[in-house]
């Protein structure tokens, strides 16, 4: 039977060469086995002895059909072992990675008639131009103080935060200037330069006294 079943190369050891013969003498006893009981289970009624035979016997085929597989695709048998996986590690990834798809970042726009926060593509607050009725730049104390450009409206119900790093922010500011009277002064530069630097306090920067500026 040795040489109906070759092994791969010369190079390959005794060992290896016996446990193929055997594994292949053992799959080819499970395989009868398998039959004889099989036969036996359908012409005895289903006899429960007959049926764990043929139900070892296909375990017995499986076991030895594994060891003779891996002699001539080792390769592909390591390929399928998979690298085991961390519950405990899975189970901290998965709530950041869903907090990383739905925290999307904040953006401002603005058009010829109003200032409007985005969260993508959802709209969270806005405020129309002709309401605007001052600009403060709000620190607070903690360890990372964050400026908070806080516009409030005449009716002081459509109040908006935007951090200063949000998208668009910059674009915004360069707005003030063009459309409010009375926002593109030293003062207001200064008081920037002050906020900018601070790490905690409320800086103005302008409040309504003219009609807004209609130059673009």
């Amino acid at each position: 039977m040795s040489d109906s079943v070759p092994p791969p190369s010369a190079a390959t050891p005794v060992a290896t060469r016996t446990t193929l013969i055997s594994s292949a003498i053992g799959f080819l006893l499970a395989l009868a086995c398998a039959v004889w009981a099989g036969v036996h289970f359908a012409q005895s009624t289903s006899s429960i002895g007959y049926g764990a035979l043929t139900g070892l016997s296909f375990g017995a085929l499986f076991a030895f059909g594994q060891r003779i597989k891996q002699y001539f695709l080792p390769a592909s048998s390591q390929r399928k072992q998979k690298r085991p996986i961390n519950p405990a590690a899975v189970a901290e990834l998965r709530p950041a990675q869903r907090a990383a798809a739905n925290a999307k970042p904040l953006n401002v726009t603005f058009d010829e008639d109003q200032i409007q926060i985005l969260r993508g593509t959802t709209k969270l607050h806005s405020i129309d131009w002709q309401d605007l009725d001052g600009i403060v730049i709000d620190i607070g104390g903690s360890k990372l103080p964050i400026p908070n450009w806080v516009l409030t409206a005449q009716d002081r119900e459509s109040t908006i935060r935007i951090p200063n790093d949000t998208l668009g922010i910059e674009q915004l500011t360069e707005q003030f200037r063009l459309r409010l009277s009375g926002y593109d002064n030293d003062a207001t530069d200064t008081a920037i330069i002050s906020a900018m630097g601070a790490a905690q306090g409320s800086f103005t920067l302008w409040q309504r006294g003219v009609a807004l500026d209609d130059t673009d």
